[in-house]
């Protein structure tokens, strides 16, 4: 009875060293805990999401490393709509990136390269895509079809706006003093953007928009708005804002003088000579791009044509009402 009594009063002793072990690494049974954990996803919570230190699911998007800034972008951003809808983190590889390295430009938590062995590329089924828990998707090829099909459902503009809006509010210390310093100032807060495509688009995809259309439709603007009369104009061909001051000579023309920047050709973009570019000039050009992203954000109304990628990109970005961007050819779609 003694030797029972004695076993007893020893066995809270035994399990000390357990106890002490258990303090010692908590944080690796909470990373096993936390991995079973879902994060709280949707388009009102994009930041808790993206903030879930060990998400259960996962979407990674592949920058495809070849296309345009723009271009890329939209099927970017679409994936992250996809990824929100389908309550996944949202994980970019751009390890390819042609402009270099993403963190340059956005500040965004866990927005990097994360491998898992047992990651797959969506279908277009839903039902079965909801069976991965890490998923990837891409834009070239089958794939790019596939996860078109798939993402149906979020290719409407209100839902790929708040990804959008979230991506944009990311900037990075460095871009957002850039943009501060090369933007213009001396603009009402009634100004109207313009953005005239160029360069390599005009070879297969688009057909260019002549001028006077632009001006044609500013005309009738300011007629029924009573807009004065100041257009900052945005365009790869530096040219441009000379051709508009002479048909509008007392209109009031201002645009981010890129002749003084520039290591490409300033009378339109072709992508094969940016790529060729030192990273240092890629990011300085890209920042620079996107200082001219945020004048037509900001402005009041915007006229551009939406065979272009950067137009579709510039309606994500506004917060205005849609309407407020008019497109001189096709409408909005997603990609």
């Amino acid at each position: 009875m003694v030797g029972w009594f004695k076993i007893l009063k020893l066995t809270p002793l035994l399990f000390l060293p357990i106890a002490f072990y258990l303090f010692h690494h908590q944080s690796y049974f909470y990373s096993i805990v936390s991995i079973a954990q879902k994060c709280p996803c949707s388009f009102d919570s994009i930041a808790s999401c993206q903030a879930c230190r060990n998400p259960k699911r996962t979407l990674m998007y592949i920058i495809w490393g070849k296309g345009g800034y723009c271009s890329e972008m939209n099927q970017l951003l679409l994936a992250f709509a996809y990824s929100v809808w389908s309550k996944r983190h949202f994980i970019i590889d751009a390890r390819q990136w042609n402009y270099g390295n993403f963190s340059h430009y956005f500040h965004v938590p866990s927005m990097n390269y994360f491998p898992y062995t047992n990651r797959m590329y969506l279908g277009k089924n839903n039902s079965e895509n909801e069976l991965i828990d890490h998923a990837q998707t891409t834009r070239t090829g089958n794939i790019l079809n596939r996860f078109w099909i798939a993402s149906l459902k979020v290719q409407s503009l209100e839902k790929i706006r708040y990804v959008t809006h979230y991506l944009w509010k990311s900037l990075t210390n460095e871009t957002f003093k850039f943009i501060e310093e090369h933007r213009i100032k001396r603009l009402p807060k009634t100004y109207i953007g313009i953005h005239v495509r160029k360069g390599d688009k005009l070879i297969k995809e688009a057909r260019e928009i002549p001028l006077m259309e632009y001006i044609t439709l500013i005309e009738a603007m300011v007629k029924r708005k009573k807009t004065i009369r100041h257009i900052f104009v945005a365009s790869d061909d530096h040219t441009v804002i000379g051709q508009l001051r002479r048909l509008r000579p007392r209109w009031y023309f201002v645009g981010i003088d890129r002749r003084k920047h520039r290591k490409t050709n300033t009378t339109g973009h072709y992508q094969k000579n940016f790529d060729q570019l030192s990273e240092k000039d890629k990011i300085f050009e890209t920042r620079l791009f996107m200082t001219e992203m945020q004048m037509l954000i900001d402005a009041k109304y915007v006229l551009c044509g939406m065979s272009s990628n950067v137009c579709r990109f510039i309606q994500l970005l506004r917060h205005q009402n849609p309407a407020t961007l008019i497109s001189l050819d096709y409408k909005w779609r997603s990609t």
